[in-house]
């Protein structure tokens, strides 16, 4: 059976407000989730709500509203949830830090700031501005202005941290000499600057760390060489300076080697050579202290012979060697120079030069006691002041000295090998004896004229080829009285000398003559 017709209208009309009813629905349900899905607001309430589905930074922008309201827990809650969908979101990081640092957690907030200055965002300014603020409240002054210089460096906003490091930085210590090259050694000096300690290194390590504490006025010396020197200051609260740091090199030149008047070569006459500071700088040679000399062509040292006066040289040849002292200290080249005054030298002592009718080595006991009669004894010497190793000595006492005599062979007589006399009677070699005076001695013998080497006068009169093995010398003795040595070696082996020595009084006079053979390691008193 069929709707009355009034029954089917009425149908169609609801069905059309039900289909409107609907399509409204759906345009606002449409409407709020665009609302709600599309929007920063919507993804901000879903994140208020903590849904899942709202966006990592609707998370931050809560997480920092929450900050700003001083909700530090609740805004690290929001801030996790985003670092853990993305670990490397710079500005939940840089929020976490703050809030972590609002908590009092300060180490965890460092971590983080660390961890981007490092290997997130190195370039990133708030990492660093948050950290160099932690360490400045922390009194870590040195870290706060190291980071600055990083910050400088690395930092898109350099120009913030250049303003802030010369505001943050004292003022750097100075020093009186600026680093490079110097000819003389120098002094160098720290200005300090007020309010402040100043540390200072002079072997390059940190000054900070192992340096001296700098008293004004101290002397930094610079001698010859390289030395590196470091200085810093830090303020009463402890806040550094720039560290300097300077390298000197001090270089003294050599002097020149000293000069003489004469050139090397043959004279007719001896001429006395006068010898002068060798440089062509007139500076230079007025730092000349002192000229030292040798004349017997030993190399010159400062223990040679001082330059005072003009050098005569001797009758032969002569080698003059010379240096020159600064007042620096610095000792110049050395001058060697070689002469030849032509003339007559007399001979050395030697193996002809003899007491008269005695000859060492051969003069028996019994010619000797003959000659000069019995001795007041005549004993047998301690074995260990035997001639040498093992020839039997025996020692012969007279009112005027001893004569020594050994047993040079098996079963044979004793023979002289020293004679220690004040006899005036005996004649010495050539023709010298007790009582005579030092100069006529001197005058029997070579003497190369040879300057003084030292103050109490002691002289070598030659010396063979510089090699010592045929000399003379005349010293002072330990009892202050004078004494004049000659010595010639016997045999190639040059261990056997024979000694001929004249003590003088304090006149100057012969007191008593010394000769004798002896081998070199046996003491030169006849032993």
């Amino acid at each position: 059976m069929m709707d009355p017709p009034i029954y089917r209208k009425s149908h169609k009309r609801l069905l059309r407000v039900v289909f409107v009813i609907l399509l409204l629905v759906l345009f606002v349900a449409s409407a709020g989730g665009y609302m709600l899905f599309g929007t920063e607001n919507g993804h901000h309430l879903m994140a208020t709500w903590g849904w899942s589905v709202a966006r990592t930074d609707a998370y931050v922008t809560l997480g920092r509203e929450l900050l700003e309201q001083a909700y530090f827990t609740r805004s690290l809650e929001m801030l996790n949830v985003a670092v853990e969908r993305e670990p490397e979101n710079v500005d939940a990081l840089v929020l976490m830090g703050q809030a972590y640092t609002e908590l009092g957690r300060t180490e965890d907030a460092v971590a983080i700031y660390e961890s981007l200055i490092h290997d997130i965002a190195p370039a990133h300014p708030s990492a660093y501005r948050n950290l160099i603020k932690i360490y400045q409240q922390q009194g870590y002054h040195a870290e706060a202005l190291a980071l600055m210089k990083t910050a400088a460096l690395n930092a898109n906003s350099t120009q913030e941290f250049d303003v802030m490091l010369r505001e943050y930085t004292p003022e750097a210590p100075s020093l009186s000499h600026t680093e490079g090259r110097y000819n003389s050694e120098i002094n160098v000096t720290i200005t300090i600057p007020q309010g402040q300690t100043v540390y200072y290194s002079i072997d390059g390590t940190d000054p900070s760390e192992s340096g001296l504490v700098y008293t004004e006025g101290t002397q930094i010396h610079i001698p010859e060489g390289k030395m590196t020197v470091k200085a810093i200051g830090f303020t009463e609260n402890g806040m550094p300076s720039e560290q300097i740091t300077a390298n000197y090199t001090v270089i003294i030149p050599t002097p020149a080697a000293p000069k003489a008047n004469y050139a090397s070569g043959v004279y007719k006459k001896a001429p006395k050579v006068s010898l002068r500071p060798g440089s062509e700088d007139k500076k230079e040679n007025d730092m000349i202290v002192a000229i030292y000399y040798t004349l017997d062509g030993r190399q010159a040292t400062t223990d040679s012979t001082l330059y005072t006066e003009p050098i005569q040289l001797p009758i032969g040849d002569s080698r003059l060697r010379a240096i020159a002292v600064a007042s620096n200290g610095k000792i110049s080249y050395e001058m060697n120079v070689t002469y030849k005054v032509e003339g007559n030298l007399k001979n050395m002592f030697g193996a002809k030069d003899t007491f008269k009718n005695m000859e060492l080595y051969k003069t028996g006991y019994n010619t000797f006691s003959k000659a000069w009669g019995a001795p007041k004894s005549y004993e047998v010497l301690p074995q260990e002041e035997w001639y040498g190793p093992e020839l039997e000595s025996y020692e012969a006492v007279y009112s005027w000295g001893t004569a020594r005599f050994c047993i040079k062979t098996t079963g044979g007589s004793p023979v002289l090998y020293a004679l220690d006399t004040a006899n005036s009677k005996m004649i010495a070699p050539r023709t010298t004896r007790i009582g005579m005076s030092a100069e006529d001695v001197l005058s029997k013998f070579r003497d190369l004229g040879q300057a003084p080497l030292d103050a109490d006068g002691n002289r070598l009169l030659y010396n063979y080829n510089s090699g010592n093995y045929q000399f003379g010398t005349y010293r002072k003795e330990a009892d202050g009285h004078y004494a004049i040595h000659y010595y010639y070696p016997i045999g190639d082996d040059r261990e056997i000398f024979v000694e001929l020595s004249y003590y003088l009084d304090e006149n100057q006079e012969v007191a008593r003559i010394v000769w004798q053979r002896y081998l070199s390691e046996v003491t030169a008193s006849g032993t």
